[in-house]
């Protein structure tokens, strides 16, 4: 199937998992910061803490987005991510990418999705699960390091150490941020939304090193340089998320918010 119609008929991230738990409609959950579901599993922390581990792990980088300001707040909300699922990923990359790794060290790029899902929870429940996905039937299950909410609060789920499996063909050299909602005019739409997402970008961006250009949308994933796929069944393959004209509008946003 060619690159163009696999991504009008791939539905967003769901990235082949098709949503495990969520079933890419959000099901109505409540956002965790809300709701009472998991109290102590959300920690709130901030954002040049929350990175300083990272930073660590990945050296490169200029200074942080928020050493200009007031700190980004990030909430921890772990999914689990054990000996098991990292065998799995570096099984993955090894198949994929040729090298039997599970760390992501150096990332060159951040790849912007939307989750076709209604809240935090159910993008989080649906990545917490290491099974394997509905379309490839795979390992390890799929993830993205971050999420946004509707309301523009950044939350953790993996380390950006460690390698997830987003979007095919980067995943060994790209952090992924996964966002509530249903379209690209969605979230370019929704204020308190895109805020959060430009900064949480600008802080990891800066925090890596990385120019404006190497933050992409999903659908641009066969246009990096950094593509690399060496399974034919994959190869080629790409979702509709943040397609080029959106992702024209974010960076031109990102970029307002000046250099780091």
């Amino acid at each position: 199937m060619s690159a163009r119609r696999w991504a009008a008929v791939a539905p967003a991230l769901c990235v082949v998992s098709v949503a495990l738990v969520s079933g890419c409609s959000g099901g109505g959950a409540a956002d965790p910061a809300t709701a009472p579901e998991s109290p102590s599993a959300v920690t709130p922390d901030r954002g040049t803490a929350q990175l300083a581990s990272d930073q660590a792990a990945n050296p490169s980088g200029a200074g942080s987005v928020a050493s200009q300001g007031a700190p980004l707040r990030i909430q921890k909300w772990l999914i689990p991510y054990g000996a098991k699922r990292k065998r799995d990923m570096a099984g993955y990359s090894k198949r994929h990418y040729g090298r039997f790794r599970w760390q992501l060290r150096n990332p060159k790029l951040i790849v912007e999705h939307f989750a076709v899902a209604g809240s935090v929870s159910a993008i989080h429940n649906t990545f917490a699960l290491n099974r394997r996905d509905v379309e490839f039937h795979e390992l390890p299950g799929v993830c993205t390091h971050f999420a946004v909410s509707a309301k523009g609060q950044a939350y953790k789920f993996v380390p950006t150490s460690i390698r997830c499996r987003h979007v095919v063909g980067l995943n060994q050299v790209s952090i992924g941020i996964e966002h509530v909602g249903f379209s690209d005019a969605e979230i370019l739409g929704r204020k308190r939304q895109l805020r959060g997402s430009l900064r949480l970008t600008q802080e990891l961006r800066c925090r890596f090193g990385l120019p404006v250009k190497n933050v992409i949308g999903h659908n641009e994933s066969l246009r990096s340089p950094f593509y690399k796929e060496l399974d034919p069944d994959f190869r080629g393959r790409t979702h509709g998320d943040f397609r080029r004209a959106s992702m024209r509008v974010y960076r031109a946003k990102l970029a307002d918010l000046g250099p780091c």
